[in-house]
């Protein structure tokens, strides 16, 4: 590690200089690398005034997942802050902004924050008609992040702008109670395996505390308050009006939550203009059989306060980068054992060498992601399979596990160290979060919670496959099983040209 620069007197003599080197660097010089505790690590992340104590309930189900949102923001009497990177056009969406609507009618002041990439636009708020009419309540104030058109002329001379989401997923109701982690808002995070064509499998965290409620605040008020934003404004013309839309919606939704069921539409009074969409919203509730028993839902169950602390990094755009740092250092910091669920896997020559360093002190590596059989982007998963043989010829420690088909698609970002510090948010071990997204994780220092996150993740690692091979006397590596033995022979085509394109790798 490098020492820090100083400038130096020169009539010291070189003797002299060394004798106060070795009295003065234990106070000022950063500790050798694995030579941190984790409790230490911890303790160096932000904090604020009001301490770290919180209440944290981690919500693994999809329906719960679903519950606490709308528990949280039915609740909320005097403001919500939210964002979000992806608001689906479907029932989950239309129902989540019909609930906004209803909520800034009842006096609640509203912020919403929401992505505009690209990548998702055929299943994004086209042209903004929702949230231009969710715009018209006068306490509600809206705005996308980073548009593209804004990025077309700086992306000449760096094509990640264009790339630079806001990948946060933040809901703080009341500057008291908050919801962060790794769904969005849409069919495929909130319903069960086979009710829909594309289903994750992910992790969030529920809490209540000042501290981490002000942390998250902070990571929110500082992409809010990015020149990049474009502020959503009312129509001036509205030909089509949204409002019924977005309230039938709500409706159905918070009755199927309630288990009363699709109702007769033919009863239910709403414009008859909407009878299409009405018909498709009533399709798609009937088909998820786990959502309906909001009324039992009960946001926390005797969950005790425990050490939290938030880690941001802005976007490309910005200057924060407090996670991936952070994360080495947890990595570093590790004894025992390193337990890694992450849905997108493209490491950097950093987050490798960290990985490499544990395996040599002997720590135990379990690193979970999706298969090309179970991934929704095919592309993290060609990346990845050009490096999995040299990780597990490099790391003698690790082992490599990934969701087959037949399971749900992984989406989860979850980091366990030692069994005493979980790590649970947005961050995924790829460039685009590595580098050019906005991120948010919570840090939990309690050996309880992170037990309970270990053995749910091993839970998981017991019905992955797992991949191996055998390092030959030569030098050579034999795959003794991998990629080829369980994925179609044209899936693996394709993947494998895909991996091939390496001026991709960045972006990716």
């Amino acid at each position: 590690m490098k020492l820090p620069k100083y400038r130096l007197f020169r009539p010291i003599s070189a003797a002299l200089l060394m004798l106060c080197l070795l009295v003065v660097m234990p106070a000022w010089s950063a500790p050798a690398t694995g030579q941190e505790s984790l409790s230490s690590v911890f303790a160096s992340f932000p904090k604020t005034a009001q301490g770290d104590a919180a209440r944290v309930r981690l919500l693994s189900g999809n329906e719960e997942a679903w519950y606490a949102r709308w528990h949280l923001i039915e609740s909320a009497k005097k403001s919500l802050t939210i964002t979000y990177f992806i608001v689906d056009q479907d029932i989950f969406g239309f129902s989540f902004l019909g609930l906004l609507r209803k909520k800034a009618r009842q006096g609640v002041a509203i912020r919403l924050m929401v992505d505009d990439r690209f990548m998702r636009s055929a299943k994004k708020l086209k042209d903004y008609d929702e949230l231009e009419e969710l715009a018209r309540e006068p306490n509600v104030e809206i705005k996308i992040y980073n548009p593209i058109g804004r990025q077309l002329l700086p992306a000449l001379g760096d094509l990640r702008k264009v790339f630079a989401s806001n990948h946060d997923k933040i809901i703080i109701a009341d500057s008291r109670v908050c919801l962060t982690g790794g769904r969005n808002i849409g069919r495929d995070y909130f319903v069960q395996l086979g009710e829909f064509t594309n289903v994750f499998q992910d992790l969030d965290v529920l809490m209540e505390g000042p501290g981490v409620v002000s942390q998250l605040q902070k990571a929110f008020d500082e992409e809010w308050k990015n020149l990049k934003n474009r502020v959503v404004r009312r129509d001036k013309v509205n030909f089509v009006s949204q409002s019924a839309k977005l309230d039938l919606a709500y409706h159905l939704m918070n009755r199927y939550l309630q288990g009363m069921g699709i109702p007769d539409l033919k009863k239910l009074s709403f414009p008859r203009s909407l009878d299409k969409t009405a018909q498709e919203l009533c399709q798609q509730l009937s088909g998820f059989k786990k959502l309906s028993s909001f009324n039992s839902y009960k946001p926390f169950r005797g969950e005790r306060p425990m050490p939290v602390r938030i880690l941001d990094r802005h976007s490309l755009l910005g200057t924060r980068r407090d996670i991936g740092e952070n994360l080495i250092r947890m990595i570093d910091a590790s004894r025992e054992e390193i337990l890694i669920q992450n849905a997108y896997v493209v490491l950097d020559e950093t987050a490798e060498a960290a990985l490499h360093r544990a395996s040599a002190r002997g720590v135990k590596i379990f690193l979970c992601t999706n298969s090309g059989e179970s991934t929704n982007h095919p592309s993290t998963v060609a990346y990845f399979l050009t490096d999995w043989k040299r990780l597990l010829a490099t790391m003698p420690t690790a082992r490599i596990l990934v969701y087959p088909k037949g399971m749900p698609c992984i989406h989860t970002k979850a980091f366990v160290f030692d069994r005493q510090i979980a790590v649970v948010g947005t961050y995924n071990l790829d460039p685009l979060s590595m580098v050019i997204n906005s991120e948010v994780v919570t840090v939990i220092n309690y050996q309880p919670f992170a037990r309970r996150l270990a053995l749910r993740m091993e839970k998981d690692f017991a019905k992955c496959l797992e991949y191996k091979i055998r390092k030959e006397d030569d030098g050579r590596i034999t795959v003794i099983f991998g990629p080829e033995a369980h994925t179609e022979a044209e899936v693996m085509k394709k993947l494998e040209r895909f991996g091939k394109m390496k001026f991709l790798r960045p972006l990716i």
